[in-house]
């Protein structure tokens, strides 16, 4: 007993001894492990196109009587856009309503005297054809006078117009484009080793500098089964919503195909890996000491790193000072989180 006493003091003394070396360890940044959103990505570029787009030219020659748009205006499907000088088509379709009736009445008076034996076959059949003739010469003289009119063939935003009231019109010549802009079309194409990866409804996100930051999101709804020969690449089309007309069809975008997503990875930063050899391993405090775990790690991005395996999520990395801590020593740690 007495011998115990007396070393009493020294047992108290090595004990206060290890507390301030406990409380004398390496100082360490540490971080929780998060949770969020990760996405794998297909970057690329591409151009916007309309969906669709068509240049109104009028199919027959003619003097443009009258224009019934202004540049930049919407329209709706079946609007009058342009009139042709139409006197000489409603002059054809005259003569031609005129030919009907004569060949109607022939043709009565060729079946009236077939009926009392007056005439032959032959001459019922040629007022037969002639009858044909007719209403087929009515038909074409109709259609050459609709087509003065030339109406929008669907709905869209009319371009700037490249003639004036007066001109005289060849069949085929430009009068003024019309685009449709919701949604739109984005062209782009994807290296032969990216083809296993990317179907119809995929989703994709583009971005312009006109607008930093903001990304538009569509989906593919086109592949191209042929791959071009000379730079083995495929060609994708997708839709962009437009409703709000903020983008314009020849604009130069950034496009990523969304390959897939999890919602809820483990993300640390990248500082907190520590390669050793060919494993990459983390530094994790538990209980105020210091464990060292193995992970594999998944995607980076703006100085962060997913976790694909060896973290469950509740845990806390050393961020910073890991290189002088090993397993099992004591640590003293403060919040090393940054604001992303």
């Amino acid at each position: 007993m007495a011998v115990l006493l007396r070393s009493l003091p020294l047992l108290l003394s090595a004990l206060l001894a290890g507390q301030v070396l406990a409380a004398d360890g390496p100082l360490v940044e540490v971080v929780p492990v998060k949770q969020m959103a990760v996405r794998d990505e297909l970057i690329t570029f591409g151009s916007l196109r309309s969906d669709e787009s068509v240049m109104i030219r009028p199919e027959i020659e003619g003097r443009l009587a009258s224009l019934h748009f202004r540049e930049g205006q919407a329209v709706t499907a079946g609007d009058l856009l342009v009139s042709l000088d139409d006197a000489i088509a409603r002059a054809e379709l005259a003569q031609a309503r005129a030919n009907l009736d004569l060949a109607e009445k022939n043709h009565q008076r060729a079946q009236m005297l077939f009926q009392r034996g007056a005439s032959n076959a032959q001459a019922l059949d040629e007022a037969q054809s002639q009858l044909q003739a007719a209403r087929a010469s009515q038909a074409l003289a109709q259609a050459r006078l609709d087509k003065t009119q030339i109406k929008a063939p669907y709905d869209g935003v009319l371009g700037l117009r490249q003639a004036s009231v007066g001109d005289y019109l060849s069949a085929g010549q430009n009068i003024v484009n019309l685009e449709v802009l919701d949604p739109l079309k984005v062209d782009f194409r994807i290296p032969q080793k990216a083809v296993a990866q990317v179907r119809l409804g995929q989703t994709v996100e583009i971005s312009l500098d006109t607008y930093p930051g903001e990304r538009f999101q569509g989906e593919i709804f086109a592949i191209n089964p042929r791959l071009d020969e000379v730079g083995r690449s495929q060609a994708i089309r997708a839709h962009i919503g437009n409703d709000d007309r903020r983008l314009r069809p020849g604009q130069f975008v950034r496009v990523s195909v969304i390959l897939a997503e999890r919602a809820e990875a483990l993300v640390i930063p990248e500082e907190a890996v520590m390669p050793v050899g060919e494993q990459l391993l983390v530094n994790l405090v538990v209980d105020g000491s210091v464990e060292q775990r193995e992970v594999r790690l998944g995607k980076r991005f703006d100085g962060l790193v997913e976790v694909r395996e060896g973290l469950e999520g509740d845990e806390t990395v050393i961020s910073a000072g890991w290189q002088k801590v090993r397993p099992g020593l004591a640590v003293r740690s403060k919040s090393g989180e940054r604001q992303r």
